[in-house]
């Protein structure tokens, strides 16, 4: 005599809730990691602004100021050789610049706004806000 060993109808349903139910799992964390890896490059570009910051201070410049395009804006103002230009950024994300020019120093502060979170970079660091 021969079993019957075919899958139930239930059983089939339990299996695809399951993998239906991983595959939400894994497409929300992967999601979050996109997340985290633009923001990551965010705070580089940022970090990389302050390197700059100190450039302009060795020509006698300040930094501009306003929302800056990154990869045509120029970091300096009123500097007759081009010391680098900001970063650009990943898509909807701008720059918000906030310059402390009376320093004189090379204080700064510049933000980067965008997918509901600001990072904020200064001379001591960087921060999520």
């Amino acid at each position: 005599m021969k079993k019957n060993r075919a899958f139930t109808l239930i059983e089939l349903l339990v299996v695809i809730s399951i993998i239906g139910l991983l595959s939400s799992v894994v497409l929300t964390s992967l999601s979050t990691s996109r997340v985290r890896a633009r923001r990551a490059a965010v705070q580089a570009a940022l970090k990389g602004v302050s390197g700059l910051a100190a450039l302009c201070d060795s020509v006698g410049s300040t930094l501009v100021s306003g929302s800056p395009t990154g990869g045509t804006t120029n970091i300096c103002n009123n500097s007759t050789s081009v010391v680098g230009r900001f970063p650009a950024l990943p898509a909807n994300w701008s720059y918000d610049t906030n310059v402390d020019a009376a320093a004189g120093d090379g204080a700064f502060q510049y933000e980067a706004d965008g997918e509901g979170a600001t990072i904020r970079c200064t001379a001591a660091g960087c921060v999520t806000l």
